[in-house]
């Protein structure tokens, strides 16, 4: 048979060669954003957060929600958290789009190589050619036990303050970006309850690097609570919210400067792995019951690793500056907050800003 095959001139058809996955994980969140300064771009700061799914065929699809500073998307109110004690009675507010499905989906093709990885977007969702390929340049870092793998743009760790932005992660407008992965499906099963948040994975700390474009430039600061674990958190009685009163903290109103301490909320969102997160410093509500307008909106994903146990959150900030007396978007551009983040344990940090 062979012979005849050699004969004939018949070739017969080549084996697909394994890509290697990206530190042997297949399923990753992953946060992006097109952050710069004002004289760069003039405000068009974008976010975008979702699942990167790469395949060991070579390819790889993301689902993912995106956000522009210029549309100035407004908060909605999730649900109410009713904590008790000393944190106030609120609605938690987040982005109303991330209370639903991803709201976009491209298609490409991944390369790694030398701690790298090298995605290119080809196609939307539709399997319809983009206009241009879209390429991000990857550094796939190492962590200890191997239960997870990191993924990080240049730029992205590094100490506390002004950062100068970097033209080396891609080919388009994106800037940083962070990302986690493990071989956990992503499916809503995989989730850490708010519940088992604060009880079983409260005693854990989760801090990170909080990356933002604000006041015309791009900063570097620490993210997360250091001195403060999940489990002195306050339940809601639904189980589906935890809030903490933090006090003493760094906040200075001009108006009311001896009431510095923090209200923060974290609340489950559909579907698979979203958490929102978002907080406030008291003496910005004045006499109000809660604080809607300048506060910080988060929106958040689990990064579960092999075992199915919690690492933390990668995320985005999507903060659009309002007038306070009628919470309408005012176009003060300077002083919203676009950021990527993570808030993750010790071992998946990286270098912290400091």
């Amino acid at each position: 048979m062979l012979g005849l095959v050699a004969t004939l001139g018949v070739t017969a058809p080549a084996v697909p060669v394994p890509v290697e996955l990206p530190g042997g994980k297949a399923n990753w969140v992953v946060s992006v954003g097109g952050l710069n300064t004002s004289a760069v771009n003039n405000y068009a700061n974008w976010t975008r957060l979702g699942w990167y799914i790469f395949a060991a065929d070579g390819t790889v699809r993301t689902n993912y929600w995106t956000w522009n500073q210029r549309d100035e998307p407004g908060r909605v109110d999730s649900m109410v958290a009713s904590c008790g004690g000393d944190v106030p009675t609120c609605a938690v507010q987040t982005m109303g789009s991330f209370l639903t499905g991803p709201t976009g989906e491209f298609q490409g093709t991944y390369k790694t190589s030398a701690g790298k990885v090298d995605v290119t977007w080809t196609k939307n969702g539709a399997g319809t050619a983009l206009p241009k390929p879209l390429t991000e340049h990857w550094s796939l870092d190492p962590i200890p036990g191997g239960k997870v793998a990191r993924i990080s743009s240049d730029g992205y760790h590094g100490p506390k303050g002004d950062v100068t932005v970097p033209t080396t992660f891609s080919d388009y407008s994106a800037t940083f970006g962070i990302g986690y992965g493990s071989n956990a499906p992503l499916s809503a099963g995989n989730k850490a309850s708010v519940t088992d948040i604060r009880t079983v994975y409260g005693q854990d700390e989760y801090l990170g690097t909080f990356v933002t474009a604000s006041v015309g430039a791009v900063h570097r600061e620490p993210s997360g609570m250091k001195a403060t674990g999940f489990d002195q958190w306050r339940s809601c009685p639904s189980g589906k919210c935890v809030g903490i009163r933090e006090k003493n903290t760094g906040c200075n109103c001009t108006t009311l400067p001896t009431r510095k301490d923090r209200i923060r909320y974290m609340a489950d969102a559909p579907p698979a792995r979203n958490n929102i997160y978002t907080y406030w410093c008291e003496c910005l509500r004045q006499n109000a019951d809660c604080y809607k307008a300048n506060n910080h909106v988060q929106s958040l994903l689990q990064i579960i690793d092999d075992d199915r146990k919690l690492q933390g959150w990668v995320g985005v900030e999507t903060s659009t500056h309002v007038d306070p007396k009628t919470l309408e978007p005012d176009q003060d551009y300077a002083h919203a907050y676009w950021a990527v983040l993570n808030m993750v344990t010790p071992d998946l940090r990286g270098p912290q800003p400091s």
